[in-house]
């Protein structure tokens, strides 16, 4: 008997030691540069040092479309390799410091070479400036890389759906504010006038004042409905968080459906067009301290936009439309 329970907690314990996990801490030797197997990381130390402060130009040229970036590309080309000599090997740093570099330096004199140097050079050359291209063009995209957020808390989307008369939607009422939002005509006025008077007895600084301001209103609601029953408070409260969830839902909707293009909704965002871009230059020119304007053209629904065309030029100030044309 006592062999067999041998026999089974040696068994158990080859079975935990089996499934044990492994360590994660494992500290694993960075393989030298002349002993990869392939190009990653090959522009790692001086090379970097030259290419890596060219990546928001570059970005900017990409998207200024291929010539800017053809230009850009050549020229960070140029300085790299007049920086980085073409016989290093990929493994081989150059010797620090490294050479200043200047484009409009009157070009140094060409190396003697033999034709098949000559050759060597340009392939290598070649094949450098296809990878600089590469290695820019990643980065470029990685650093411009849509960073895609929820259009309902995206400021940007937020700030134009504006222009469109479309608000972000209120929070939840408290549950006496959703009983002063249904009854306060009916059931609340009354007693808050019939309060402020009384009020008015006792306290000479509300003298002279218009009538309840909003926090004697609210305190009076509040008071109200603390005499309400449980379950019509309850009602009240669910009621509320009901009305905020379809406000919100609404707005949701509104947001991910996107722009109207019926034109009554287009011209009606036109119509508030000048305060809308007023208020963006005017936080343009306080931080900026620049004057500025902006140009609008294209069909306008309210001149009939199949058959005319309308310009707009918005000031900070003044607003100009320019006559229709057929």
């Amino acid at each position: 008997m006592s062999f067999f329970l041998s026999l089974n907690a040696l068994q158990a314990k080859a079975k935990n030691t089996g499934t044990r996990k492994k360590s994660t801490n494992r500290k694993w030797k960075r393989i030298a540069k002349k002993d990869r197997r392939n190009l990653k990381l090959w522009a790692e130390g001086a090379r970097e040092s030259v290419l890596k402060p060219h990546i928001p130009a570059y970005t900017d040229a990409l998207q200024r479309g291929w010539r800017a970036e053809r230009d850009y590309l050549t020229l960070v080309c140029n300085k790299f390799h007049a920086c980085i000599s073409w016989r290093l090997e990929d493994h081989e740093e150059p010797e620090l410091p490294l050479p200043n570099y200047d484009r409009f330096a009157q070009v140094q004199e060409e190396e003697e070479l033999d034709e098949e140097e000559f050759l060597r050079k340009r392939l290598r050359i070649e094949e450098m400036n296809a990878r600089i291209g590469r290695w820019l063009k990643y980065r470029a995209r990685r650093l411009n890389k849509p960073f895609k957020m929820d259009s309902t808390r995206d400021p940007w989307a937020i700030y134009l759906t504006k222009l469109a008369g479309v608000s972000t939607p209120p929070k939840a009422r408290q549950a006496f504010q959703q009983y002063m939002h249904e009854s306060y005509e009916s059931e609340i006025a009354r007693v808050v006038q019939a309060r402020w008077k009384a009020a008015e007895l006792t306290n000479g600084e509300l003298t002279g004042k218009k009538g309840p301001d909003a926090p004697f209103r609210a305190k009076v609601a509040h008071e109200l409905f603390a005499e309400l029953p449980e379950s019509e408070q309850d009602t009240l409260r669910e009621r509320a968080k009901a009305e905020a969830q379809t406000a919100r839902d609404a707005y949701t909707a509104t947001m991910k459906q996107g722009p109207s293009k019926r034109p009554e909704d287009r011209q009606r965002c036109i119509d508030a067009l000048g305060p809308f871009v007023s208020n963006f230059l005017r936080g343009v020119s306080e931080y900026t301290g620049l004057h500025s304007f902006a140009v609008f053209g294209g069909p306008i629904p309210e001149y009939g936009e199949n058959t005319t065309c309308s310009a707009r030029i918005q000031s900070l100030r003044h607003a100009l439309h320019l006559p229709a044309m057929g």
